[in-house]
């Protein structure tokens, strides 16, 4: 019969988000902390954290299916912030264990390409997770010390994510395009360097 202490899992959840993801960190390559947008999200009441367990057998058709639920579940929640560019769903995974974390990696691979049409951002965090700092990849950004999966609304900065595949990038484009092409006040110069480079590489008008 599997185990799973649900305090002792949601705690280590709230002190990787205050110790870690809400920090800021040397390796980063810019200043802030690792996730800019959780401190606002939590002040607003922003961030759903879900618990969802996989078994004594986990699969990857199991893992992905949780997280394609995750997709659509991101649309039904009543969300109590206004502003759902701060709206986060975390998918936490407390039984998966160590040799099956890969599956987390290979579902992010699989259902990315669907949540940038939905307009929404995928990550997969857990202890052996190797995804890069976008300004530093020298640095394994995305530990956590419990599984999980993290489900955000696509933002400005996603252009550092996107911009390599051209369908991605078009996606993006059609709903950041404008802030780029009126005016590029308040964004991030490397940002409308990748911004600018991407829509050449693809021949997209900016």
């Amino acid at each position: 019969m599997l185990s799973v202490d649900l305090d002792k899992t949601l705690e280590a959840v709230e002190d990787w988000l205050s110790g870690y993801i809400r920090q800021p960190h040397s390796e980063l390559g810019r200043s802030g902390p690792v996730c800019p947008f959780v401190a606002p999200a939590q002040d607003a009441d922003a961030l759903e954290i879900r618990v969802r367990l996989v078994g004594l057998t986990p699969s990857q058709a199991l893992i992905d299916e949780i997280v394609r639920c995750g997709l659509d579940e991101f649309s039904e929640v009543g969300w109590k912030a206004g502003n759902p560019n701060l709206r986060s769903l975390l998918l936490v995974l407390p039984d998966l264990p160590p040799e099956h974390l890969q599956l987390l990696d290979t579902a992010h691979s699989a259902l990315k390409p669907e949540s940038v049409r939905r307009g929404l951002m995928l990550g997969q965090f857990h202890e052996k997770c190797r995804e890069k700092a976008a300004r530093n990849p020298a640095f394994e950004v995305s530990w956590a010390p419990v599984p999980m999966v993290a489900i955000r609304s696509m933002a400005i900065h996603d252009v550092l994510f996107l911009a390599n595949r051209r369908d991605w990038f078009e996606e993006y484009a059609r709903r950041f395009g404008v802030r780029y092409r009126n005016s590029a006040h308040g964004v991030d110069p490397l940002l409308t360097e990748v911004y600018e480079r991407a829509c050449a590489v693809h021949g997209l008008r900016g």
